[in-house]
């Protein structure tokens, strides 16, 4: 308990084991019955931090009280059903107010009617391992939703002391189920999201694939201003490498003083073209020597000879 002693009652869960016909048994069968009990105590406590709790003896049985999460108390509870729900047994939860006092010889004592009530709902033998209070459950709901619905109401019935009590029952082995079911069924729902998300990141990687870049690496020889689908570039061989998107281009290369290049290209994706080309002047023609022109001979030239 982490209560300070004082006269003003804290809010805390309380665990109930009480044995059923106690007070009429004889001798031997109530030391058994007691070991039992202590048995199925040692089986619950380790789901309730030993720094939040004190266990206190009844005549007829024992409680654990703390200001701890309703969730836990609730594990406490199943581990006690699981080790001795044999019928003999009534285990209750409740959350209820509860104080530290202390008496004339400095001793202190754990009491409220949390405890009381608790230890009524212990005594009605519904036929289930563990009833459960109204508060308590409406603490549970507060805190773990998903547990407050495996709680099942169970009608209303009045104690000792008159006083009507709407209950709750918890049986251990349907809620197991159950909470195998939710795991199950948050296992599938992250396996869907797992599988989402690798489809997105294949499709993702197939997009990226598809839409990667094509390389040209220039070899253009003395110069020429390339163009791609009519857009000019740059200037080669300053320009050596062009990143252009996969798909049909149209590339051309222009030295003034020269007939352009004009090519076509259906470029992949991740693809590396060379374009080279050498734009080089044609030869020039020399013109062939002409033999001299002769004038006509005149008359005495024909008859030299002679």
């Amino acid at each position: 308990m982490t209560a300070a002693p004082g006269p003003l009652p804290v809010a805390a869960s309380v665990l109930f084991l009480r044995m059923h016909a106690f007070a009429h048994a004889e001798a031997p069968e109530r030391a058994s019955r007691r070991a039992q009990l202590q048995a199925v105590l040692e089986a619950a406590l380790p789901a309730w931090d030993a720094s939040r709790r004190v266990v206190l003896e009844a005549p007829d049985g024992l409680a654990v009280v703390g200001d701890i999460d309703p969730a836990a108390a609730l594990a406490a509870a199943q581990l006690a059903a699981d080790h001795g729900a044999d019928g003999s047994l009534g285990i209750a939860l409740h959350h209820g107010p509860v104080r530290v006092i202390a008496d004339n010889e400095g001793d202190t004592r754990v009491v409220g009617d949390g405890i009381d009530t608790a230890a009524a709902l212990a005594g009605f033998n519904t036929g289930h391992p563990v009833v459960v209070s109204q508060p308590f459950r409406a603490a549970l709901a507060a805190r773990a939703p998903r547990l407050a619905q495996d709680l099942h109401p169970a009608g209303e019935r009045v104690d000792e002391r008159l006083r009507p009590h709407a209950l709750f029952v918890f049986d251990p082995a349907p809620a197991r189920t159950a909470g195998h079911r939710r795991r199950a069924i948050a296992l599938a729902g992250v396996c869907v999201l797992l599988a989402a998300g690798w489809s997105v990141r294949v499709a993702r990687e197939r997009y990226a694939e598809a839409h990667r870049p094509a390389t040209l690496v220039l070899d253009i020889r003395p110069s020429g201003e390339v163009f791609v689908d009519g857009v000019h570039k740059g200037t080669a061989p300053a320009l050596a490498r062009l990143s252009l998107p996969p798909g049909p281009h149209t590339i051309e290369v222009r030295n003034g003083r020269f007939k352009p290049v004009h090519m076509e290209v259906q470029l992949q994706p991740g693809q590396e073209m060379q374009v080279k080309h050498a734009f080089v002047a044609p030869p020039v023609r020399r013109a062939r020597p002409q033999a001299p022109r002769r004038e006509h001979p005149g008359l005495l030239d024909r008859f030299k000879f002679w």
